[in-house]
């Protein structure tokens, strides 16, 4: 555990990020001077503001409202690490929250090679001129230990209310030339849109027959054993039996998750044409655990259960906790499973709590 370096006077997001992004590179085995340059100019410009005990713009990256959220990935010894950002508006509006966001996206095609061409694509679908709401986009750079960062956005199918989610997905499909994908979705969602809402639409920023698309869900009063069946029925590389039990030790439930829900995404590439590639399974964790100590505990267990390396994900986890894992229930938002050539990897999903060690629930049904 870090000394929490909010008790000094004139903390900014830039130093708060960078100080736990330089821990968990050189931790990783990733490059300390290139990781930080990145995640510093995905700060950029607002990331020199001081940290006020509210948030003005209220993220959608963390539970409590944070702007940054780190995770680590595990898939057999190898180990990845991802910033996600949510670019913090001028003032607390969507149209200035699309400016930040177009001002980030500019960023990384000029200054590092990102490919910008589907996303051009939908670009009007998800940053719409007239009355949009909610967030505009959230950013990702993944590093790991050889290689530049890879880099995709979080679109808001959610954008204005001229479409609806549903539809604007559809369409998102259709110009990046998946439009046979939309079968998969409609499979997958087979409780109806109302209760396996659309809630994401993810690009990765590069160009490719790999370049994935995903296609995110809020699961709600979901049961992990038929959602699981649900991802062995529409994705390619799924295997069924892992979910129930991953969910019932993370969160000590069985059966639904009312509570707070499920989400999950369906991954497409062009390689894959319109067959999923794969589907992952977001299970929410500050609900349902009294502290980040128990939490730890179970993921552990669950890593270990797997033949995941649980004691390298407690060493990363040291470095982002800021205060006694005892004290509060913030710092993890979500644990993933997929299960991908036969090898499970899960990823741990870390807020900066910046804000509130107890969040409440969010993305309540209705």
């Amino acid at each position: 555990m870090q000394p929490d370096s909010r008790t000094a006077a004139a903390v900014t997001f830039s130093d708060y990020g960078i100080a736990t992004a330089t821990r968990l590179f050189d931790s990783a085995g990733i490059d300390v001077a290139g990781g930080t340059a990145t995640l510093r100019r995905m700060l950029s410009p607002w990331g020199a503001r001081r940290i006020a005990e509210r948030p003005e713009w209220h993220s959608d990256v963390c539970a409590d409202g944070s702007p940054i959220e780190f995770s680590a990935a595990f898939a057999g010894d190898e180990v990845r690490i991802r910033a996600l950002v949510e670019s913090l508006p001028e003032v607390p509006t969507t149209p200035a929250a699309q400016r930040a966001a177009t001002g980030l996206t500019q960023g990384l095609i000029q200054e590092f090679g990102a490919d910008g061409g589907r996303l051009a694509a939908v670009w009007d679908l998800f940053l719409p001129h007239e009355a949009p709401t909610g967030f505009a986009m959230m950013h990702a750079a993944i590093f790991g230990p050889t290689g530049r960062p890879g880099f995709k956005v979080y679109l808001n199918p959610e954008a204005d209310r001229a479409m609806s989610s549903v539809d604007r997905t559809r369409a998102a499909l259709e110009r990046v030339g998946l439009a046979d994908a939309w079968d998969a979705v409609v499979a997958y969602a087979a409780r109806g849109f109302d209760l396996d809402r659309i809630v994401y639409f993810g690009l990765d920023l590069a160009e490719g027959p790999e370049a994935r698309v995903k296609v995110y869900f809020r699961h709600y009063d979901a049961v992990p054993g038929e959602l699981d069946a649900r991802m062995d029925e529409v994705a390619a590389r799924h295997r069924t039996g892992l979910l129930a039990d991953f969910c019932r030790e993370l969160t000590g439930k069985e059966g639904e998750l009312r509570e707070q829900p499920l989400v999950s995404n369906l991954t497409f590439t062009a390689s894959g044409g319109t067959t999923p590639v794969s589907a992952t399974a977001y299970v929410p964790l500050w609900l349902y655990a009294d502290s980040d100590r128990t939490i730890e505990r179970r993921v552990s267990s669950a890593m270990t259960g797997l033949g995941l390396p649980a004691d390298r994900y407690r060493t990363l986890l040291d470095h982002v906790a800021r205060r006694p894992l005892a004290d509060g229930r913030g710092i993890h938002t979500y644990a993933s499973l997929r299960v991908g050539n036969g090898r499970p990897r899960v990823a741990t999903y870390w807020s900066t709590e910046l804000y509130d060690r107890y969040p409440s629930a969010r993305y309540q049904r209705g």
